[in-house]
């Protein structure tokens, strides 16, 4: 029986069957479309990563060796004129290669793209890259721009024209260039390569700059403690804690010149826990970045980078003030607030070192001039092994001033006056 009206049976079926072929043709409109949207997208996203550029994208895998521009330049060097080298660290170690034309880029990234640049290791991946040019603003083992020796810097005449004799500091070591045979990888042997990463005192050279630290309390010990104790003797570039050898770490130095004089000082030195600090030589010729490291006992993170702390206390224009001292019982203290007393720097030794109850002698060196910024002095331990715990605690410690917006760092190192204050001032 067919209905005419509005409710009838055949006109519901009829509305039913024709909303199910307009969501039919709906669903299949949608899909042609996002299937064009989505071709398009893909081709677009496709030329734009195949797009050619003068500037390319290394990133290195498989890191086994230190990364700087010494080892990029010597590998991208005979593929075309190399303009500016740029290296960053945050996702792995990636760098960027600006050459003068873009078909020198091209034959680069054909001849490196999956290459290793040593033997089964530090493996390349090569892209072309976005910008159309890499700013750099000084030349050193992370960026370097090879079209002028000093860059971002402005040129002044000289005040005088001509020196009556040479100069009596060398403002930076030079380093010589060095021809590699390709050999398994793009470059044969690391061990030659100049290397200047973390100050200019020394050359810094990779095969003997780790240094294994045995014998440390894994409750207390932490990376911070590490390097305040470390930084005395050279500038420290990494600290990394061992999780399958408990009280262990491996720290790397800046040079062989700073390895040698932990070995010196700090080899066989007793903690104040008892334990004996032993130190050997790594045959790790660098420590790798460890992206999630684990944390210590004390809730710090295992594995810190130091390269660019300034607590690093080797520089160019700083070198000559350190005091390199074998560890006695007498520490050096500066930096310190001018108007510090004795009782608030022993309340903030005691603060630091909560598990000592130290006896300390403190004597306060006199102001620099009416109008001194820090003050300095000496203090004095019964023990020498005290005197490291506060070496390793209280090192780099911020004390606030009111006169100062910020805090400041108070610096320690050995003194050389192992014998004692008082000794000494009845010597004088």
């Amino acid at each position: 029986m067919m209905s005419f009206n509005h409710y009838g049976y055949n006109s519901l079926k009829n509305d039913q069957t024709n909303k199910r072929l307009r969501t039919a043709d709906y669903d299949r409109e949608s899909r042609t479309t996002n299937s064009s949207v989505s071709s398009y997208e893909d081709g677009r996203r496709k030329n734009a990563e195949t797009q050619p550029n003068h500037i390319l994208l290394l990133t290195i895998t498989k890191v086994t060796y230190p990364i700087n521009t010494d080892v990029i330049h010597t590998i991208s060097k005979d593929h075309g004129n190399v303009m500016r080298i740029v290296i960053f660290r945050k996702r792995g170690v990636q760098a960027m290669v600006e050459y003068e034309e873009v078909e020198q880029a091209i034959r680069a990234k054909q001849l490196m793209d999956g290459a290793d640049i040593y033997q089964g290791c530090c493996t390349l991946r090569v892209e072309y890259a976005k910008p159309s040019k890499l700013n750099v603003y000084k030349n050193d083992s992370e960026t370097w721009d090879y079209t002028t020796p000093n860059p971002g810097e402005k040129k002044t005449a000289p005040l005088l024209p001509d020196p009556p004799r040479a100069p009596l500091i060398s403002t930076r070591p030079t380093f010589p260039r060095f021809d590699f045979e390709c050999r398994g990888g793009l470059l044969s042997t690391p061990h030659d390569l100049p290397n200047n990463n973390y100050g200019d005192s020394y050359p810094a050279t990779p095969g003997r700059c780790v240094l294994m630290v045995y014998g440390l309390d894994p409750d207390k010990a932490n990376c911070n403690r590490l390097f305040n104790l470390f930084c005395l003797y050279g500038n420290v570039v990494k600290i990394k804690f061992l999780k399958s050898k408990e009280g262990c770490a491996m720290v790397q130095m800046d040079n062989e010149m700073s390895v040698d004089r932990c070995m010196d000082n700090l080899n066989k030195l007793t903690l104040i826990s008892g334990n004996v600090l032993q130190l050997q030589v790594s045959k790790q010729m660098y420590l790798s970045d460890i992206m999630v490291p684990y944390d210590l006992p004390d809730g710090t993170p295992s594995f810190k980078d130091y390269s660019n702390s300034k607590n690093n206390r080797y520089h160019s224009n700083s070198n000559g003030k350190n005091r390199r001292q074998t560890p006695s019982s007498v520490l050096h203290f500066f930096n310190a607030p001018p108007n510090i007393s004795e009782a608030d720097l022993s309340q903030t030794i005691s603060k630091a070192v909560k598990d000592v109850d130290p006896k300390i002698i403190i004597k306060m060196f006199p102001p620099k001039g009416t109008e001194a910024r820090s003050s300095s002095g000496l203090v004095e331990f019964t023990d020498m092994a005290i005197a490291v715990e506060v070496i390793m605690a209280v090192n780099h410690w911020p004390i606030k001033c009111e006169s100062s917006k910020f805090p400041y760092l108070l610096r320690l190192c050995f003194s050389s006056l192992p014998k004692g204050i008082a000794n000494a001032e009845m010597a004088q």
